[in-house]
């Protein structure tokens, strides 16, 4: 496969592990940590967890695999993707909301990560906060939104390998490790 001139400046992970690493750390993401567990006790338990895996399966893991390779073929955005691969109107905006859907719950996901570093700050200052006080406040909530929005911007601009693939690998054992504590 040729590489086109547009794709060598584009920044690429380091190693395959980064990749994983990064794929995982947003494919798991906080739903299946922080509802999974409620949702399947109200839902039916096992009859749950077996649809659960079923549609990750049947649903999610082609069209990982599919994102993956369209991304890997093209080296470009989901709309730019499309459009070098033939897409039609219809498929071009499908590429548009992919990038809406990822503003969408980078949205949600900020003021949820906002709330997180909230309470790891009042955990090691040993303060005690009740959670209702904490979310309906704006004085807590909009300052370490913007402070996990910032983090993130950091991250970003540290490039793929040197950013995102760093924050990775340092983020994801974390994460391990928090599930094994939860558990």
């Amino acid at each position: 496969m040729a590489v086109s001139s547009n794709t060598e400046d584009r920044g690429q992970f380091g190693s395959s592990l980064g990749f994983i690493m990064a794929a995982a750390g947003s494919a798991v993401g906080l739903g299946n940590i922080w509802r999974f567990p409620y949702l399947t006790g109200e839902n039916g338990g096992g009859a749950f967890v077996f649809v659960y895996i079923l549609c990750v399966l049947l649903i999610g893991l082609p069209l990982l695999f599919n994102e993956i390779a369209l991304g890997r073929r093209s080296g470009k955005n989901p709309i730019g993707a499309i459009r070098e691969t033939g897409g039609n109107k219809f498929w071009q905006l499908a590429g548009v909301l992919c990038v809406m859907v990822c503003f969408f719950v980078f949205s949600y996901y900020s003021v949820i990560a906002g709330w997180t570093v909230g309470y790891i700050v009042t955990e090691i200052i040993n303060i005690p906060v009740n959670f209702d006080e904490f979310v309906e406040t704006p004085m807590y909530v909009i300052p370490l939104t913007f402070f996990f929005i910032l983090l993130t911007i950091l991250i970003v601009l540290g490039g793929v390998s040197g950013g995102i693939e760093k924050a990775a690998k340092f983020l994801m054992p974390i994460l391990f490790i928090i599930i094994l504590f939860i558990a």
